[in-house]
């Protein structure tokens, strides 16, 4: 599965939508009003955010991707590997 920032016209199921999600949530948990999801320019800028945002985090680990290694131990024989990140969009 491919990690997907997120695009203005792609952005169901994608990180940008998971951040919106995120701060909707705690907007609503400190008894804030939640982000109006009416279809309005404001709306379309908040998420033009989310995405770069998105866009940024996704492209900076991806960027880094050789520097993260995982370590495990496989029946007492400790073992490294290194992660590959696959992604959409970017």
């Amino acid at each position: 599965m491919a990690i997907k920032p997120g695009t203005l016209d792609d952005f169901s199921a994608s990180m940008a939508e998971a951040i919106e999600q995120s701060l909707n949530t705690s907007l609503i948990a400190d008894g804030l009003p939640g982000l109006p999801m009416e279809d309005t320019p404001e709306r379309r800028d908040r998420r033009r955010l989310f995405v770069a945002i998105a866009r940024g985090v996704i492209g900076h680990l991806k960027a880094q991707q050789a520097s993260m290694v995982v370590h495990y131990d496989d029946d007492g024989v400790s073992r490294t590997t290194s992660v590959t990140l696959g992604t959409t969009g970017i």
